[in-house]
């Protein structure tokens, strides 16, 4: 890949540290970050949800580092990554699918071969709308908690939106609307998010990488949310792709974790992604919220493991 390095990531303790890169496209680049223990090692890209960074993965990656040699990127709107994001144009999560296969096109070249996707929720959609319209670049997909909801459900968001109707089917995009974007300093952040709302499942560590990620400096300095409240609210209600019609396509082997309270991977989506790959791991994890990853990265660490296995 035609890359350039930023800097080295700080490690945790007995951690093998990510370098971050940025790799240039012709209206920007894209940041993520990288773990490279040697050569010759299976590729794996994950891809974050809707208001998170690669960063907020952390946690969950680096014990894959003698695995896997994993990217993880910052999308579009999100983390380090200087790509235009304007809220009032935002239209479908299409434009994550053409910036992922722009930044694998390259990996794949250099490692010789299709390479395993991987994504949470919007980072899961990410990747099997890749996989669906490449499956050239990919080896196979490990999707947890994809957001996959009833097409009537979107149906209503859309009709919501062209009332400009606030509520219902809005809330999540209304919500991350009103999030406090400004911060005195990280720590107080951190502390503000420990224990409540969408943290409140979340280790402390993760917290505090989710923060360290996502965060920019301000010139009065404080800190400021590096994806703006008002690209979260848009990438919520931009529902103008259809995972329904992509999932259907896919020809890929796969694994789907979902999660047992609230999923967004809500039924047909496991029968038909289980259709795709008959010998397919659909595993519910049944006390897990949509943040399944952080309550359970042992889990997901597990699956992606097995899966690499099962493809040899």
């Amino acid at each position: 890949m035609s890359t350039s390095v930023n800097s080295d990531v700080v490690p945790q303790q007995n951690e093998v540290p990510p370098v971050r890169r940025e790799m240039k496209l012709k209206d920007g680049a894209i940041s993520y970050l990288e773990w490279k223990a040697r050569e010759g090692l299976p590729a794996l890209h994950f891809a974050h949800a809707n208001g998170f960074n690669a960063m907020t993965y952390r946690h969950l990656l680096a014990p894959l580092a003698p695995h896997f040699h994993i990217c993880a990127w910052d999308a579009r709107g999100h983390g380090f990554t200087k790509l235009p994001a304007d809220p009032t144009t935002h239209a479908d999560w299409y434009v994550y699918r053409d910036d992922l296969i722009a930044f694998i096109e390259p990996l794949v070249a250099e490692t010789g071969g299709p390479i395993l996707l991987s994504g949470h929720s919007m980072g899961s959609v990410t990747s099997l709308m890749v996989a669906a319209e490449r499956p050239d670049l990919v080896r196979g997909l490990v999707l947890v908690d994809p957001v996959m909801v009833p097409k009537f459900a979107r149906l209503m968001m859309r009709l919501f939106m062209m009332l400009g109707r606030k509520g219902g089917p809005m809330s999540l995009a209304d919500g991350a609307e009103r999030r406090r974007a400004v911060f005195a300093d990280r720590a107080t952040m951190a502390a503000a998010y420990k224990g409540r709302g969408a943290f409140r499942t979340w280790p402390e560590e993760m917290i505090a990488d989710y923060v360290e990620g996502g965060t920019v400096d301000l010139a009065d300095g404080q800190v400021g949310l590096a994806c703006a409240p008002s690209w979260e609210a848009a990438n919520f209600r931009s529902q103008g792709h259809d995972i329904w019609a992509a999932a259907r396509k896919l020809n890929v082997p796969l694994t789907l974790l979902y999660a047992g309270q609230g999923s967004t991977c809500r039924a047909p989506a496991p029968q038909i992604l289980g259709e795709r790959d008959p010998q397919a791991t659909l595993l519910r994890l049944g006390q897990a919220t949509h943040f399944l990853p952080m309550e359970y990265p042992d889990v997901v660490r597990r699956e992606m493991l097995a899966f690499d296995a099962r493809l040899g």
